[in-house]
């Protein structure tokens, strides 16, 4: 196969001309001890979305779905889908002044292959000083995203810097490639970066550094943005997001999430079990009185499994099913049910859910459809979930994040995480195997996975779910730039001020 092409991932946030100087000033929940050595940061906190500043992959995840080289300055597929070669960028220090060759990036994926960490990973080999070759157990669509931002994704530390002062050092103190060099890091309290005065990309940093604060009393954050003792801060989206609009702030908020129902579809005794009665589940729920009521002016009414923000959604859809109690209540006749049913809702553990589930709970009334709300804690929740069933004749309203842009993730966690009691056709499996299989990943075959759940009404979209960003009005900075949301460009933000 031809090499990827080498244009960087990196892009201009804005027209204007940046400008250089100041300190970003983040507000942002604790981080964990471990900021510096990536295999033992995978596991937890979103994976290595901690230390961004100077942490960097050999490819990198962009908007459009399409995975582009970063430190490796191309990369190539073998035509038999059992290896992938990597040439890697020349000139390359870390911060610590060490180099950046085959050899460094060679010991970092071991350490990731000994960690058992990605599974299909099988061996490295060194072709030259700057060419790698990665060799797989076998093949899936999604290993070239292994190679950049994911939940274990592997970065590039500096070997020099490990023999030096070892495991515990590394922990403390991240030295890697990045746009920032680590300057201090109090657990609880605060973590500080300064630029990087000799990063690969020329030109970039903008920023003289960056400055993190961890809160998490939400007056307290509120206050000091207000004041402008913050310039940046991450909230679930809502109300709270709404409120800091109205304060004049910048909030860019990213629709990576729908809710949907998951009803009691593997067990044939169950209403759920009944394609007529999920479809007029489906007709009798008000999914645009929803969002506007419930939106506070950014949610939209869902009719497909995936969320607004991936590549996966499609425009021009036609499948779904629009509000329709009339619809609903013939259904349900041709269904054996003409006077509704009783079932059980159990709901996310989430606080924004509680007000949709009460409207919800009053549009299925309307057409006979008697529900109970359960609101479990997530030890409860849980139980539920993957390896665990719910209750007969009960439906899961649970949030299906869309995990990196295209929307995989997103199935995957629909297929491993929704019980036993959610029904997997055949055909459903089979079309996501055929996702994997492909020799890159395709939106068609993506979309034919979740066309084929709601055909069938498996899933049923109630509300949007996202997350936002919260900048003063000077803060010129991407948003959802790369393949996970997580992960965001240093090096391109900048103080129009």
């Amino acid at each position: 196969s031809e090499p990827a092409s080498s244009v960087l991932a990196s892009s201009p946030v804005s027209t204007d001309t940046p400008k250089y100087g100041g300190v970003l000033k983040i507000i942002s929940n604790p981080m964990p001890p471990n900021i510096g050595w990536p295999v033992g940061i995978v596991s937890g906190f979103g994976g290595s979305g901690v230390s961004q500043e100077c942490f960097e992959t050999l490819l990198r995840g962009n908007k459009n779905g399409d995975i582009v080289p970063w430190l490796a300055e191309s990369y190539q597929v073998a035509d038999d889908l059992k290896s992938i070669t990597f040439t890697l960028r020349k000139g390359v220090k870390f911060t610590d002044g060490s180099d950046f060759n085959a050899e460094v990036a060679k010991w970092n994926l071991d350490l990731f292959i000994k960690a058992k960490v990605e599974p299909y990973w099988a061996s490295v080999d060194i072709i030259d000083d700057y060419t790698i070759r990665v060799n797989f157990t076998g093949w899936q669509s999604t290993l070239p995203m292994t190679f950049a931002e994911c939940n274990a994704t592997a970065p590039m530390v500096s070997k020099v810097a490990f023999e030096k002062n070892g495991l515990e050092w590394m922990k403390a103190n991240p030295v890697g490639t990045g746009p920032f060099k680590f300057v201090s890091f109090k657990q609880d309290v605060s973590l500080k970066w300064e630029k990087n005065p000799d990063y690969w990309v020329k030109g970039k940093p903008y920023l003289d550094g960056i400055e993190y604060t961890f809160m998490t009393d939400p007056m307290t954050i509120k206050m000091a943005m207000q004041l402008g003792e913050a310039d940046m801060l991450f909230t679930a989206g809502g109300k709270a997001a709404a409120d800091y609009a109205s304060l004049g702030l910048t909030v860019k908020i990213v629709m990576e999430d729908n809710c949907h129902l998951a009803g009691d579809t593997a067990n044939a005794d169950s209403p759920w079990a009944n394609q007529k009665v999920r479809e007029a589940v489906e007709y009798a729920i008000d999914r645009e009185g929803i969002a506007t009521a419930l939106g506070h002016g950014f949610w939209q009414a869902p009719y497909q499994v995936p969320p607004r923000a991936s590549t996966a959604y499609d425009p021009a859809f036609t499948l779904g099913r629009k509000y329709d109690p009339e619809k609903a209540k013939q259904l349900l006749v041709e269904a054996g049910y003409p006077d509704g049913f009783k079932t059980t809702i159990i709901v996310f553990p989430n606080d924004a859910l509680k007000d949709v589930t009460v409207v919800m709970q009053a549009d299925l009334a309307k057409v006979g459809i008697q529900t109970e709300l359960q609101f479990p804690d997530f030890g409860k929740w849980v139980t539920y979930m993957g390896s665990g069933s719910s209750p007969e004749n009960s439906a899961l309203l649970t949030t299906v994040p869309r995990y990196e842009v295209n929307f995989i993730g997103g199935i995957q966690f629909i297929l491993n995480m929704l019980g036993k009691s959610w029904q997997r056709p055949p055909e459903l499996t089979q079309a996501y195997q055929t996702v994997l299989n492909a020799p890159a990943q395709d939106i068609k075959l993506i979309r034919a996975v979740t066309d084929i759940m709601t055909r069938e009404s498996l899933l049923i979209p109630i509300c949007e779910g996202g997350t936002d960003r919260i900048t003063q009005p000077y803060v010129v900075a991407g948003y959802d730039e790369r393949a996970l949301l997580l992960f965001w460009n240093r090096e391109d933000v900048w103080l129009n001020k």
